[in-house]
């Protein structure tokens, strides 16, 4: 029995010392970059764009159904927009809310909130314009829906028709 582990003993030891002792994989390195030429950006990350019209929404599923308010704050030194979650059939199946506001002045704000509950909010900064207001939901079963997507005028602007 003492003859037959001496052999594969010898073995795993060999197996080990061979596989630490080998060198590293031929990688190639990444080429310096000139300075003339401009790093590129990665593939997987495109630049969003937005349109300055309002696009459809999407109609949920009654079983994934929520409701969200938009409010606007009518001081002009903070002309703030607040989306609300106020829950819904889909409550417990909304693993995100996303908002986005692309106001009158081309600045583009983005906010995320995971899971949320009845209540949850998020504020950003509007102007004394005409803002777009865009707010998506992802469910549970990986379906993202826009349920809110169309400009809300800051009280008393004159929006042009």
């Amino acid at each position: 029995m003492k003859l037959v582990l001496i052999p594969v003993a010898v073995m795993i030891l060999c197996i080990l010392v061979c596989g630490c002792t080998s060198g590293p994989a031929n990688v190639p390195s990444p080429a310096p970059a000139s300075p003339s030429t401009p790093a590129a950006m990665p593939a997987s990350s495109p630049a969003k764009t937005y349109s300055a019209t309002p696009g459809p929404v999407q109609t949920v599923p009654e079983y994934e159904s929520v409701s969200v308010s938009v409010n606007r704050n009518v001081v002009s030194t903070d002309p703030t927009i607040t989306v609300i979650y106020d829950g819904g059939k889909g409550l417990g199946m909304t693993t995100r809310m996303d908002v986005t506001v692309i106001r009158s002045d081309g600045v583009v704000e983005t906010q995320s909130r995971d899971n949320p509950q009845m209540g949850t909010s998020i504020t950003l900064m509007g102007t004394t314009g005409n803002d777009r207001v865009t707010v998506s939901v992802t469910m549970t079963s990986g379906n993202q829906y826009t349920i809110i997507d169309k400009y809300y005028p800051f009280p008393g602007s004159m929006v042009p028709s």
